[in-house]
């Protein structure tokens, strides 16, 4: 089948989905208690601080996704992911 991204699904498939992942995310985070969550793409860091909101001791971040629909994150997408995990302190 095609890709379906979140954002092309009704609103009453979207919604349950994203709150299954939500929860997902935070039990996973909740057990595996990571200092950083890093959302690949602005969709995947927006998600996880909605799901994360008000858990305390975890960052939310997010580097570029590699994506057809973005070009510029294509193009070196690895070192440009290396420096945006450098900025956070991430990667050396």
């Amino acid at each position: 089948g095609r890709n379906r991204t979140p954002d092309r699904l009704p609103s009453g498939e979207r919604a349950p989905l994203l709150a299954a992942c939500d929860e997902a995310l935070r039990l996973s985070v909740q057990q595996l208690d990571p200092t950083w969550v890093i959302g690949v793409g602005r969709f995947a860091e927006a998600s996880a601080r909605r799901a994360l909101e008000g858990l305390v001791g975890v960052r939310v971040a997010g580097i570029l996704h590699p994506s057809p629909a973005s070009p510029a994150a294509n193009r070196g997408w690895q070192a440009q992911a290396r420096a945006q995990l450098a900025t956070l302190g991430l990667e050396d």
